[in-house]
């Protein structure tokens, strides 16, 4: 009887392998490239966000849907904030009232392209805003390195060709 079992064990467990081998593997570019569906979330600073968002939409190459159930990548967009703070204290009827107040500057700005399905992150990158660009605002720095990240993984799906 224990032999028996065994060997149905043994039996499932090659069935099981063998249709896993018989499944084909497809890159991780293959993914990305086959894909024709996105959901998009935003975290952190709202530049970075609306940038990257809005350069979706305008490529064209993915529909942008609005539920994740119906996509076959989420794009996750960070806009990390600086974590530079102050304090501001008062009294009142309840004793003494803090609030932390956040300068808004984002630091790092974050992209990642996920499996819808699975969830597996499929590309990633990350750019820093440049700090020292005569003239330039702490938005526009912003901006550039928005923009840089999302060209990045553009390049990555559809290259320049070479002259």
């Amino acid at each position: 009887m224990k032999l028996r079992c065994l060997l149905m064990i043994v039996l499932l467990a090659s069935a099981a392998m063998a249709q896993e081998a018989a499944r084909p593997v497809v890159s991780t570019k293959a993914r990305l490239m086959n894909a024709r569906t996105i959901f998009i979330t935003h975290s952190g600073g709202s530049i970075p966000n609306d940038i990257i968002d809005e350069a979706f939409h305008g490529w064209g190459r993915y529909r942008v849907v609005n539920r994740r159930e119906d996509a076959d990548m989420v794009v996750s967009i960070e806009g990390v904030l600086a974590n530079s703070g102050f304090e501001v204290s008062g009294g009142g009827p309840g004793g003494t009232r803090r609030e932390i107040v956040v300068n808004g500057a984002v630091t790092n700005i974050r992209l990642f392209i996920r499996d819808a399905r699975d969830g597996a992150v499929l590309w990633a990158g990350r750019e820093l805003p440049k700090s020292t660009h005569k003239g330039d605002s702490r938005e526009d720095r912003e901006v550039e390195a928005s923009l840089r990240l999302f060209r990045s993984f553009r390049e990555y799906i559809e290259p320049e060709p070479k002259p």
